[in-house]
């Protein structure tokens, strides 16, 4: 081979390797957030916000009301919804007063709340968790723990646990049995187990009343190709019956019209259409729609939460001990070109405007002063704000001040997170 030759095969080569070089995937902002940086910019107040679209959770709302209809009723999840006004709204909104709760001073503030509410533990509470509902409680609310409150039970010895609180306490408390329905993170393994639960509460002479079953089906929505969501749910369903049809031999303490709790953000909509067990469903995160529900069961619910930051400083996108490498990196990779730092980071979400923005790698991350790369395609400056969407809506509503409403482009309002100090 001719040096001629080698020399094009060098050429090409060249070529190749410049062709797979990273795409420049920065764009100004589009019109909806394009609007939500100016409304911030004049009305935000230059601190990090959670912006809640309630146009978004509107028609989430009126789209899960619409897949139950009067078939399921709906419980909604607290800790999905952490704010006292947001479940008021959408309790109200969705006809509901049944909530799942998974931590003890929320159990507390929800009975504040909502003095008629029916309220379902999402998990098993230690008793000294139990017990201090009830110190906590006071004589100030005419909320009743006996009928509102069920608690879920998810082994013997915690039966037998809240059986001596009942008897300690001198009053009744409701019960709800776990079930695992192949999600295999607790509760009563087989129909079996379950029997030999019910068999020692019947000779228990604490006043410990069932209310019914939860079983919760995540795994359905994950299920893997070898098996398929269909089979999957067969499944889920079948064993859900098989808990049932053993309960319904202790006629003595199984009730006439037994709580059939389930489903989840991940799978409502597959009970929601009418092969189901369930007798009520518990949603939470589909109504706000972080990232990780984005499925092809939910692709129909809209994202309707942001945490929408300041831009501090708009640099050139230099690397400490790096700086000789700059040029190579930028003219390779356009999208690390500009670095912008903002107020507040480190939070569990990705930037997705202006588009093409991302958390640098080799610089690493920050809860103060966050670094996110783009091209200066973003056209991003100083004073704009950059838009994050959550990852999880649980856990995020109390790291904010308050939530701040958006209506038809106006801020129309603020709701507070649920303080469970």
């Amino acid at each position: 081979m001719n040096r001629r030759h080698l020399l094009g095969l060098g050429a090409l080569g060249l070529l190749g390797i410049w062709a797979a070089r990273p795409s420049d995937s920065g764009r100004p902002y589009d019109d909806y957030f394009g609007a939500l940086n100016q409304l911030l910019k004049q009305q935000g107040g230059g601190i990090p916000q959670l912006v809640v679209d309630m146009q978004r959770l509107d028609a989430n709302a009126e789209l899960l009301a619409q897949r139950l209809g009067t078939k399921l009723p709906l419980r909604l999840v607290a800790k999905s919804l952490a704010s006292d006004g947001l479940l008021d709204y959408l309790a109200k909104k969705l006809g509901t007063r049944r909530f799942m709760a998974f931590h003890q001073p929320q159990v507390n503030q929800l009975a504040r709340l909502f003095e008629d509410a029916d309220l379902l533990l999402g998990k098993p509470l230690p008793l000294s968790a139990a017990l201090g509902f009830y110190q906590q409680l006071g004589n100030t609310t005419t909320f009743e723990p006996s009928r509102q409150v069920t608690w879920l039970i998810d082994t013997p010895q915690r039966l037998q646990q809240y059986a001596e609180l009942a008897t300690a306490l001198k009053q009744p408390l409701q019960i709800a049995l776990e079930i695992d329905l192949g999600l295999a993170r607790g509760g009563f393994s087989d129909p079996q187990a379950l029997g030999q639960a019910l068999t020692a509460l019947r000779t228990s002479k604490a006043p410990l009343t069932v209310r019914g079953l939860m079983g919760y089906d995540a795994q359905v929505a994950h299920s893997p190709p070898w098996i398929g969501r269909d089979r999957a749910l067969a499944d889920s369903n079948a064993r859900y019956r098989a808990f049932v049809a053993t309960a319904q031999t202790f006629a003595d303490l199984w009730p006439a019209d037994p709580l059939l709790n389930g489903a989840g953000s991940l799978t409502y909509a597959l009970h929601a259409r009418g092969d189901t067990p369930l007798n009520e469903v518990s949603v939470g995160s589909a109504l706000l729609k972080p990232s990780e529900f984005d499925s092809d069961l939910l692709a129909e619910h809209l994202p309707a939460l942001w945490i929408a930051t300041p831009v501090l400083k708009a640099q050139t996108g230099e690397l400490p001990y790096l700086r000789t490498l700059q040029t190579a990196l930028q003219t390779w990779d356009r999208n690390r070109q500009q670095a912008y730092y903002l107020y507040g980071g480190r939070w569990q979400a990705d930037p997705v405007a202006p588009a093409g923005l991302s958390y640098d790698s080799l610089y690493g991350r920050s809860a103060n002063q966050e670094r996110v790369n783009g091209s200066s395609a973003t056209a991003l400056r100083v004073d704009d704000w950059v838009f994050l969407r959550p990852q999880l809506s649980e856990g995020l509503l109390d790291d904010f001040a308050e939530l701040r409403l958006v209506r038809n482009n106006r801020l129309v309002g603020r709701w507070l997170p649920q303080n469970m100090g």
